[in-house]
């Protein structure tokens, strides 16, 4: 059997999303590239990738030789230069990046990435205030994003050895206590389209391809992925 390769992260501007981004994406099992005109920037997330370029990242060349072409997805986190933007989702959008996530200020420059090949764009003020309206309208609600915020939930691929088992064959929940709480049938298809998440029983088996959502405590999930 083949090896599946890896997933492939290009992650552009590392300030406090970008970073943050980086973060959460180590240890997850996927291929992570960075971009930024910061040489510290860089030295700070060097460790947790496997490329790091200090660059203008909207230059064509820059991407190209970072390997934009060979990314599934890629991720443009800063937003105080619109025009730096712009350029680089254009660019990405010609290098046939799947996948096109960009920061924007306002729903105009949102409406501009996504005519110029942005697939994804987060307005980070808004993501923000959705997330703390629930605290300021009820104490129950805050108790209850309280909660929430104690588990991890990841999209991975499976192991090898999960190949051709059931769930109840590899008893996750058991063995590391986690869940699967869905799984996707092939390759996790990107764009504006959202690939149709499957509901798994105990007798689901895992097939090459599959992407499992998992959900658990962050210390069970850090140590699944570490095991």
């Amino acid at each position: 059997m083949s090896k599946m390769r890896k997933k492939r992260v290009l992650v552009i501007g590392l300030g406090r999303l970008g970073t943050s981004l980086v973060d959460e994406l180590f240890d997850t099992g996927v291929e992570v590239a960075v971009i930024d005109k910061s040489a510290a920037a860089v030295d700070v997330v060097k460790d947790k990738v496997c490329a790091a370029f200090v660059a203008d990242g909207s230059d064509p060349n820059v991407l190209e030789s970072a390997g934009a072409r060979e990314m599934d997805v890629a991720a443009i986190t800063h937003g105080e230069d619109f025009e730096t933007t712009v350029l680089a989702v254009a660019t990405l959008a010609q290098l046939k990046v799947p996948a096109i996530f960009a920061r924007v200020a306002t729903e105009r420059q949102a409406a501009v990435l996504r005519s110029v090949g942005a697939t994804r764009v987060v307005l980070v003020e808004h993501e923000m205030g959705r997330r703390l309206a629930p605290e300021i309208l009820s104490p129950a609600a805050a108790d209850l994003v309280d909660y929430a915020s104690s588990f991890r939930v990841l999209p991975v691929a499976p192991r090898p050895e999960f190949i051709g088992k059931t769930l109840a064959e590899l008893d996750l929940r058991r063995r590391f206590e986690i869940t699967v709480l869905g799984y996707w049938r092939g390759a996790v298809a990107h764009g504006t389209r959202k690939p149709k998440m499957n509901i798994p029983t105990p007798d689901y088996r895992v097939q090459a391809g599959d992407t499992l959502l998992l959900i658990g405590l962050h210390d069970a999930v850090e140590q699944f992925l570490s095991s």
